[in-house]
């Protein structure tokens, strides 16, 4: 008896071996995805890169959680088709008065052969997956020296471990089918129905408007909210995306169980079996459409979120900015002009618009926004708060090449190209004051002048006032408030990054304690602090980084050097692709696999009825156009809603950030619009593929 078991079944599994393809394929899967990350994560390039507690490690981190629930759910997912169909095996042995204790090794040693195969071939092969991916970031986003793929053994642990959790959770449900299967719940199982009374035609455009009217809401009225009635949505507002969900299901809803006659009776008739088929599975396929839509949605917002990350056309912009800037106290003994031009030499850089000044800061009084405990935004009037540097309009005008015109008494604010005024609104400053004289000077606000490199060497902003006043102003200011400030261009910006490093190398090789401090440091505050005796959050010193080390965001006098910045920056956004593509991968292999296999439980579940339609006569067309309008419907509708609902999303987003839509975010979501069409045209292909399946399943012959 037991040979001939071995023999029936090693029959059954040539016979049905797609349900073990489709299986081994998912848990192939989920461990090549998760290993192949875990390998780039846990490599020494990554490992060195990321700081310590850093918010990158910790989405990356969190990438990891993200992408081992979501390869497991799909798989397991999967598997319940896989235990579906064994039942149906199952029952027919126990009908023949096999006992469990004679099947159940057989099930699970079928069950491990697929886990460890799949596995194994899922470890092995997410080296050179991992390799591959790492190869198109180098092509597309970054390549640098630093940035070179190093293999991680510790995320091939990882990826083993969690084969083994996979391997015990699939397992689990084995044990949970066989304890639970017996003749009468399969029998129960086949002929179950989940009926449900026949909604109102309205239902699916109340979906449609819920769903429209709560994202619009929850983003647009926040927005309005802090701009317009300067007061902050409480979070709980944010209740208003649950009546987006609850749309969507209703739009579901409406389309798998609305079934009334009414005007078009003939159509009705012609569908009647149809949408009775649909109906008595309401719920379950309500709920799997709602799912398969809202991870389409996800599969496209990663997509669209990461061209938002991985979009570098600001860095190549340097029309309105010099490659380099320096400035530091000018009582610091910094590097030199001479010392620049030989490091130029030594690299064979040709030096272009080479400017040294010296420029002062003042104590400012301005106006700025802020929020308050309870949630309201207001203005806040700071009298010599804190201090900003000022340039004479013809220091201006040599630097950036502008001319420009500031009357006497009046001031312009540089600003960045990407700038926003919402905090700290440009025509705040009202007043300068003279630390040094103790004089203070009223100010009128006459506009803004757009040059990068100088918008950000100053918080909140970099002011230009006219020659007449910057000399009043700053006479006699002791050279405690002085900075000295170095402008270039080189001649072949892209050959410049070894230059640019070894310049870095050698400006913080000569700083001191003079500009030793972070960030946000403000002299005048933490004066001002020290007399009233309080204490001041950023006295601390900067630590200055260590010249081996580039990432000085954190330095109150970090250099800005454009071809540094940007593979910094490239380095970092990296990441952040990362994580959208892998969340895009991931919810777009759940919608693949969640949309086919719930079409072949169809399927299944309808087998005995296909069979009696053709016993009553109905033709091989009918019958298949019966089965083609259930799967499109399985596919069509949540597909559609899911694009939109992406595209939708992703414009309210970008109309929400700043109140309006750039060009860039333009040329974005054409780009997502462009994707959907792709996912719809590929998920098509799927769709085809399990009519296909479902047809042979049905016995309809093609």
């Amino acid at each position: 008896m037991k040979m001939t078991l071995h023999k029936l079944f090693s029959k059954l599994r040539r016979q049905n071996k797609g349900q073990y393809l489709m299986l081994g394929f998912c848990i192939f899967l989920s461990v090549l995805l998760l290993t192949a990350f875990a390998l780039m994560y846990f490599g020494p390039t990554v490992q060195d890169f990321l700081p310590e507690g850093g918010d990158t490690r910790k989405l990356a981190v969190l990438l990891i959680g993200v992408t081992a629930v979501g390869c497991t759910i799909f798989t397991l997912y999967a598997s319940s088709l896989f235990f579906r169909f064994k039942s149906r095996e199952y029952g027919i042995f126990l009908a023949l008065g096999t006992s469990k204790k004679q099947l159940n090794p057989i099930l699970f040693r079928e069950l491990g052969y697929i886990t460890v195969f799949s596995a194994i071939m899922g470890l092995v092969l997410a080296i050179p997956a991992s390799y591959f991916i790492w190869k198109l970031f180098e092509f597309f986003i970054v390549s640098t020296e630093e940035m070179h793929y190093q293999f991680g053994f510790q995320g091939f642990l990882f990826g083993i471990f969690f084969s083994l959790i996979l391997a015990l959770l699939l397992f689990f449900y084995g044990a949970r089918f066989v304890k639970k299967s017996n003749i009468m719940d399969i029998l129960r199982t086949q002929h179950k129905t989940e009926l449900v009374k026949l909604i109102p035609s309205w239902t699916g455009k109340l979906g449609i408007f819920l769903t429209a009217a709560g994202l619009f809401t929850a983003m647009v009225i926040p927005f309005f909210s802090a701009r317009v009635w300067n007061q902050k949505m409480p979070a709980f507002f944010n209740v208003f995306y649950l009546f987006a969900l609850i749309g969507i299901y209703l739009l579901m809803l409406s389309i798998v169980a609305q079934g009334k006659a009414g005007r078009r009776k003939e159509k009705y008739y012609k569908n009647l079996v149809f949408i009775s088929m649909m109906r008595f599975k309401a719920k379950s396929t309500t709920r799997n459409m709602c799912v398969i839509t809202l991870l389409l949605f996800t599969s496209l917002f990663a997509a669209f979120y990461g061209m938002l990350y991985s979009d570098t056309s600001s860095l190549k912009n340097l029309s309105n900015q010099r490659a380099f800037t320096l400035h530091f106290p000018a009582r610091e003994n910094q590097v030199s002009s001479d010392d620049i031009r030989m490091l130029a030499d030594k690299y064979q850089m040709d030096l272009q618009h080479f400017s040294k000044a010296e420029v002062s800061n003042l104590v400012i009084s301005w106006k700025h926004r802020d929020l308050s405990d309870n949630g309201e935004y207001f203005m806040e009037d700071t009298p010599n708060g804190k201090l900003a540097l000022f340039f004479p309009a013809s220091l201006y005008e040599e630097i950036t090449g502008q001319t420009i015109d500031v009357p006497k008494g009046n001031y312009k604010v540089i600003v960045s190209g990407n700038s926003s005024s919402f905090w700290e609104p440009e025509d705040g400053l009202y007043a300068a004051f003279n630390p040094s004289t103790e004089t203070s000077y009223s100010l009128q606000y006459a506009g803004t002048l757009e040059f990068d490199s100088l918008a950000n060497i100053s918080s909140p902003y970099t002011y230009v006032i006219s020659d007449e006043d910057y000399s009043i102003m700053t006479a006699s200011l002791d050279r405690t408030y002085k900075e000295t400030l170095y402008t270039f261009d080189v001649a072949d910006y892209e050959a410049s990054y070894p230059f640019a490093e070894a310049l870095a190398k050698e400006y913080i090789s000569h700083a001191t304690e003079l500009s030793d401090y972070m960030g946000l440091y403000d002299f005048w505050e933490d004066k001002t602090a020290s007399e009233n005796n309080e204490e001041y959050g950023y006295a601390g010193k900067g630590n200055i980084p260590e010249p081996d080390r580039l990432m000085m965001a954190d330095w109150k006098y970090a250099p800005s050097f454009n071809i540094l910045t940007q593979q910094d920056f490239l380095q970092g956004i990296s990441v952040y692709v990362m994580l959208c593509l892998y969340i895009f991968i991931i919810a777009l292999s759940a919608v693949t696999i969640i949309a086919y296999v719930r079409s072949i439980s169809a399927a299944e579940d309808n087998k005995e009825l296909f069979q009696n339609l053709e016993k009553l006569g109905g033709s091989k067309n009918y019958r298949k156009n019966i089965l083609r309008k259930q799967l499109a419907r399985l596919f069509q509708y949540p597909i559609a809603a899911g694009c939109l609902l992406a595209i939708f999303y992703a414009l309210l987003m970008s109309i929400t950030n700043d109140g309006q839509i750039a060009a860039s975010e333009i040329y974005n979501l054409l780009r997502l619009a462009a994707l959907s069409l792709f996912l719809a045209a590929f998920l098509y292909l799927i769709y085809r593929k399990a009519l296909k399946k479902a047809c042979k399943i049905v016995k309809i012959k093609p």
